[in-house]
């Protein structure tokens, strides 16, 4: 089975705006350092690994960055490829936590993940455009998932601090 999106950590060389567009250049941390250029809207979420949104302009160069790709999307057959991302995680130094993306059942558990989550009341819900979202919509969806510690239990559990809803199903 096809993964639902492609995890991308690369590293910036340049920032730029192009009619209100930002575009990041990186160079991948693997598949042979090639470059890619994402471009990213004011739509785009470009967060911190604690779910903090930030802007373009936080990113530094040479900064490290882990994006995530819808899957099924073609990439178009210009180089190097220019990608629109699901989401940006900007990888600050100091900042804790983790961010897992999959799909949960109505239990919200993820199969692929091993991971079953509780969702509180602190619990902040959103779509990708940053509206709020009732905890009714994350079974079957593709779900970012934001936390900082897990149990040490089987299955392994968390307790997000953030989850982002996407429209993409899962199987």
């Amino acid at each position: 089975m096809q993964p639902l999106v492609k995890k991308i950590e690369a590293s910036v060389i340049s920032i730029s705006v192009q009619s209100g567009i930002g575009i990041i250049e990186t160079l991948s941390d693997r598949d042979d350092r090639k470059s890619i250029v994402f471009q990213v809207t004011a739509e785009t979420p470009l967060m911190t690994k604690d779910g903090q949104r930030l802007g373009v302009s936080a990113i530094p160069v040479k900064g490290k960055i882990t994006v995530y790709v819808d899957s099924l999307t073609p990439l178009p057959m210009i180089q190097p490829p220019h990608v629109v991302p699901l989401l940006v995680i900007f990888e600050q130094y100091g900042k804790k936590g983790e961010v897992s993306v999959g799909v949960f059942d109505d239990r919200l558990f993820s199969e692929q993940l091993k991971l079953k989550i509780h969702v509180g009341s602190k619990t902040e819900i959103v779509d990708l455009a940053g509206k709020y979202v009732s905890s009714e919509w994350l079974a079957g969806k593709l779900l970012f998932v934001f936390y900082e510690k897990v149990t040490r239990s089987i299955p392994v559990q968390a307790n997000p601090t953030k989850i982002i809803v996407t429209d993409i199903k899962g199987n």
